[in-house]
């Protein structure tokens, strides 16, 4: 998304196609998030996490040499497909390694994706100031992931089933209302932080009138405040148990929600953006642990329900947030 100015000069794309590139590698995601149960439990999570991570370096790839278009848009249906199936995946082998090692660790390892997407921007940022074009660049970025997660396969971790899980497997999954109230909920956290992606920015140069350099720094101190949270974040539900940490997390996050739209100040606005990170920071991983060792539906079904859900949101509501900012007039226009 850092190179999205590169690769929108390159092929010549217009705003709207931005957004229909964006779009389509969303419902490419919500097909895979869909599939990767049935994948998993037929060919096992550490195939499906090398495959993917090949299919979604070659759509990365694919993207930045692109300058039409139609490969474009291949490129971002192939990384939306490869990253949705690949996130089950790296879910379920979470789970899988938070049971054999009878440790809680989700928290952990979500705080090096939190980590990776500081990284990532910071590696786009560099190459975009040494001129390197977009391929490039997603060749730099991909190449080492690639690499990793081909020769560290052999560590990953089998599958493992419950005698409930087993039974279930032979028949249609019913999910249990446990696991639809952890995939609601991992819906309203990636929402909220989705809203801090898509709309902090603008939301501080335009509303709290702050200047174009401390509006890009929202998501970074967003980003690395959720990476420290993360660090601790096992510790806690070791400490205080799952659902207190969910409940003082949600109270949190919402206090740093209250303040980001009471505040004037362009810095307590921003304090207020790293304390909503601080606050969802543990939701999602401790939700998805959860639900991944339910012990009625396999880990993959699990962690893909609340997956699907999670992405749902993260898809629908922050565009909603601009449906609501248009004035009701304007809405019944274009509504008719």
């Amino acid at each position: 998304m850092s190179r999205l100015p590169a690769v929108k000069a390159a092929a010549e794309l217009s705003d709207s196609l931005i957004g229909l590139c964006l779009f389509c590698m969303g419902s490419f995601g919500l097909i895979g998030l869909a599939g990767s149960p049935a994948l998993i439990r037929k060919v096992g999570s550490r195939i499906v996490l090398c495959l993917t991570a090949v299919v979604a370096a070659a759509g990365l790839c694919f993207i930045g040499f692109s300058s039409s278009v139609i490969a474009v848009l291949i490129g971002f249906a192939a990384m939306g497909i490869g990253i949705s199936m690949l996130d089950v995946a790296m879910n379920t082998q979470g789970v899988l390694y938070e049971f054999h090692s009878r440790s809680q660790s989700m928290n952990l390892f979500h705080a090096f994706y939190s980590l990776g997407a500081v990284l990532a921007s910071l590696i786009g940022s560099v190459c975009a100031t040494a001129r390197l074009t977009a391929g490039l660049n997603f060749v730099i970025a991909s190449a080492p992931f690639l690499l990793l997660s081909l020769a560290l396969n052999r560590y990953l971790l089998p599958e493992r089933r419950t005698e409930a899980e087993e039974k279930t497997s032979k028949v249609c999954h019913r999910i249990p209302l446990f696991i639809l109230v952890c995939a609601v909920m991992a819906l309203l956290a990636y929402a909220a932080e989705g809203s801090v992606g898509e709309w902090g920015a603008l939301y501080l140069t335009t509303v709290k009138e702050a200047s174009v350099g401390i509006g890009a720094l929202v998501y970074g101190i967003f980003s690395c405040v959720t990476f420290a949270a993360r660090l601790v974040g096992d510790p806690l539900r070791k400490e205080f148990g799952e659902i207190p940490v969910i409940i003082f997390g949600s109270v949190i996050s919402f206090v740093g929600m209250v303040g980001v739209l009471s505040f004037s100040s362009v810095w307590l606005v921003l304090i207020s953006y790293a304390i909503m990170g601080l606050g969802l920071a543990p939701v999602v991983p401790t939700l998805f642990s959860m639900a991944g060792k339910n012990g009625k539906i396999p880990a993959a079904a699990a962690t893909s329900t609340v997956a699907f859900m999670a992405y749902g949101g993260l898809l629908i509501v922050p565009p909603s947030i601009g449906w609501l900012s248009i004035p009701t007039c304007t809405k019944l226009y274009l509504l008719f």
